[in-house]
This record gives C-alpha cells, structure tokens and sequence, in this order.
C-alpha cells in the first residue's frame, strides 16, 4: 500500500496524515492478532506459557497464575490496552526474543496503518520509520563489513531505535568516520580521533581528493574539513562547562551527515601528490 492516498486527500477534501506514533485504535486488532503467534495461539504445541512469562517481567506486567485456555496473555493484552508506550515496548521486545518468521508480517501491519515506526532490518526491534532514500543510504554504507559499517549501523540503532540515545548515537557516527578516515588521513598518529584528521585537512587541504571537481571558492579538503567540524566533538563530551546533552534533532542530522562522509569518501578519498 505504499504511495496510496484516501480519495479524500487526493480530492483535496482533507489533509494526508501524520504518522502515527502510538498505537491508534485502527492498529489495535491486527497488533493482537500478530502478537498472538509468539504467544503461542497457532502453535500445533500449544500456548508458549515461558515466552509470555519472559515479556511480562521485562515489561513489569504485574500477572497473576491462570489456567485460562490463553494464560496470561489476556493480563498482557490487558496493560498494553492502557498504555500505547507498553504496547509498542511489547512488540519491539516480543521482535528482540523471538527473532520471528513473521517479521514481515507485522512489518506490513505498520506501514498499513500509517504507525512512524517500522521493523528494523535484522527483524530484532522496532525503529523509527524514516525517509525511504535516507534509509536506502544508511543501508549502502554500512553494507561492507568492516569497522566502518558496524560503528554507523550501530549509531543509527541509538537514533532510531525504540529508546533512543541522542548522545550514544553521536559518539558511533564519530567512531564511524574515524575508522574509515583515520587509517587515510592519519595512520601513523598515536591516539589520534577525528579531530586529528580535521586539523591535518585544514593544515593541507590542497593535497585531499575525494573525486568532487573543486572549484574557485573551496577544494575537497576543505570541504571535508567544514562536514567534519560540525561533528566533533559531541556536545556531550565538551570540558569546560560547555557540556550538554544534544538533541534527538541534533543526533539525526549528525548520523545522516557521517552516512553523507562515509559514502563520500569510502574508496575514493585519496592523498594528492
């Protein structure tokens, strides 16, 4: 259903849409019905009485012994009803412990309901619905398995994950464009950070190529340069009494500009003779 428009809002006779952040009402039927296969409703083996047991206690779902058909999933059921955050906690934990066959499903359960958050791409939790070319980005730099990858893939799961955090986030993004840039830039500096590898673009900037025509008012060093120095370092880490925790806002623009660096110079950035 992706692309598809009420004829009301292509009629101009109403507003698309925001996503939905909680669990609207119009969710609610399709979510129970998904959750159910991890709870054991289908299974030729009957309910998964220890898998429900293991949601309620990491979600503090107060639940009492039964011997109702379900368990206690009617009890679990019972406290996501009251609590749109619980719910949405209860699906991205239910994804975590159960790695399910039926990722796709729920998946397409959100994006049909209009929800902001999706299934992330290992099937292991939720995340924040976000820009199909952004993600598309995301995905095609942290393809090649290297330090590079894991550091950016680990930054956009403290971004858009279920419980985010603006300032871990912050700190993969740097880690991330130091392993690709360090070894580049600066090799043979002990301790060296990104902040190194921004000084030595500014201290030769002409000799720094990453195959972008440069032009009469700034060369590829220091352009590279000015990307870089709008991220190191984190506001977080500031001596001083400058430091601060950055925003959600912050931490997005941030990932997507080291995502930008990373495909910018992976295999391209180069030392001018």
């Amino acid at each position: 259903m992706t692309g598809w428009q009420p004829l009301s809002v292509r009629r101009g006779v109403r507003n698309p849409e925001e996503p939905f952040e909680g669990v609207p009402d119009h969710l609610r039927h399709a979510l129970e019905e998904w959750l159910r296969v991890p709870f054991g409703w289908h299974s030729k083996n009957g309910m998964n009485h220890s898998f429900m047991a293991t949601v309620a206690s990491t979600l503090r779902i107060r639940v009492q012994r039964t011997y109702e058909t379900g368990g206690i999933s009617d009890q679990i059921f019972a406290a996501l009803e009251r609590d749109e955050d619980l719910y949405l906690d209860c699906l991205d934990v239910c994804l975590y412990l159960s790695r399910s066959a039926n990722v796709a499903a729920l998946k397409q359960i959100l994006e049909t309901g209009g929800s902001a958050w999706t299934v992330n791409d290992a099937g292991s939790g939720l995340e924040r619905r976000v820009d199909q070319t952004a993600k598309e980005a995301f995905l095609r730099v942290a393809s090649p398995a290297d330090s590079a990858s894991q550091e950016i893939a680990a930054a956009w799961a403290a971004v858009y994950g279920r419980n985010p955090d603006p300032s871990d986030g912050w700190d993969h993004a740097i880690k991330a464009i130091e392993e690709l840039l360090i070894p580049i830039v600066i090799p043979n500096k002990s301790k060296a950070n990104l902040g190194g590898v921004a000084g030595e673009l500014k201290a030769n900037p002409s000799k720094w190529s990453f195959s972008l025509p440069a032009n009469d008012v700034r060369g590829n060093g220091e352009t590279l340069e000015g990307m870089i120095r709008h991220l190191w370092p984190n506001p977080d880490r500031h001596g001083g009494g400058a430091k601060r925790s950055p925003t959600q806002g912050e931490a997005e623009a941030v990932v997507h500009m080291a995502i930008a660096i990373i495909e910018l110079c992976r295999g391209r950035l180069t030392k001018l003779p």
